[in-house]
């Protein structure tokens, strides 16, 4: 059955849900909702925060929209100003235009085009899953001077394949996605963790989200991978439980690729529980990666973060 179109979405009873848990998502962060006009259509950015310093832009992961950071993009907010973007063509409330992206070359422009209408110069760019492969397709590209630091969040197709196993159940998801269907595989996947009520309710009332073809980025060359450096302003963060790919393969992978680049494996999480949980680890290594301690040893650093001992309050202050 072809998907509906983003205005018979939005009259279905699972269109209703879906905005008026994603609104509620946002809301509860204090975000600041602003729409950008491009050729390629109108993007939502929601903004946080608003200090000088380089603006933090995270990009989600495939149908989880930008309310996926409501665990961490206001506490992020409370030293940096903050951009949660909804991709252009996925869930979410961006809306394509007749000249909506239809390759990676173009869906890379709309971001830069994004970024010049928010008049953001440089950026600290964090990007989950789908997001990720955005991000490091945009720092290795043209305009990789205008990223000031990278972070991956358990990035996929980067450095690594997919597991088998993960294709073959999100598979149905993709061939003829419903709710139901939807409730499965992220159970499945994030092995029944709690996460946020509200964000479940709009996942998995996005199934049927009119998206589109989904356009992947080439994973870089050599030679694109040369333009970040060796990888010393690259952080890739990952969950140790992902069902997506094995995280110390790829970890070993990024230091493999960019001898320089830190690794960062959280104490517990997988794939899909990013980066909503666990939100206290995510965000000391957001803040560790884009504002990093001048006591810190340059050259290949992999760290593990432990987690607390019970009792123990493992909140950082940003």
């Amino acid at each position: 059955m072809a998907r509906p179109s983003l205005q018979e979405f939005a009259d279905s009873p699972d269109g209703a849900g879906f905005f008026a848990a994603y609104d509620a998502l946002i809301a509860r962060g204090g975000a600041r909702p602003i729409d950008i006009e491009t050729g390629y259509g109108v993007t939502r950015v929601n903004s946080y925060g608003a200090a000088p310093e380089a603006a933090i832009v995270l990009l989600p992961g495939g149908g989880g929209t930008s309310a996926s950071y409501v665990n961490v993009a206001g506490r992020l907010a409370e030293r940096r100003r903050v951009l949660a973007v909804d991709i252009i063509g996925d869930a979410g409330r961006s809306r394509p235009g007749p000249g909506r992206p239809r390759t990676a070359d173009e869906l890379l422009s709309w971001l830069d085009a994004t970024l010049d209408a928010l008049d953001v110069e440089t950026v600290d760019l964090v990007g989950h899953s789908y997001g990720a492969m955005i991000a490091l397709a945009y720092a290795t590209g043209i305009n990789h001077e205008r990223v000031r630091r990278l972070v991956l969040l358990d990035p996929t197709t980067c450095f690594a394949g997919l597991r088998l196993g993960y294709l073959t159940h999100a598979l149905p998801t993709l061939l003829a996605p419903n709710p139901e269907r939807q409730r499965r595989f992220l159970s499945w996947e994030t092995r029944d963790a709690t996460l946020d009520r509200t964000w479940i309710e709009m996942y998995w009332a996005g199934a049927r989200f009119p998206t589109g073809r989904t356009i992947v980025p080439k994973r870089p060359s050599s030679e694109a991978l040369s333009r970040l450096a060796g990888g010393k302003n690259v952080t890739a963060v990952f969950a140790p439980h992902s069902r997506a790919h094995d995280s110390a393969r790829v970890s070993a992978r990024v230091r493999q690729y960019l001898p320089d680049a830190r690794t960062v494996m959280l104490p517990s999480g997988t794939h899909h529980t990013l980066p909503l949980e666990p939100a206290d680890e995510i965000i000391t290594a957001l803040l560790d990666a884009v504002e990093p301690a001048e006591e810190r040893v340059e050259g290949n650093q992999h760290r593990i973060l432990r987690s607390p001992p019970p009792g123990s309050d493992a909140r950082r202050s940003p």
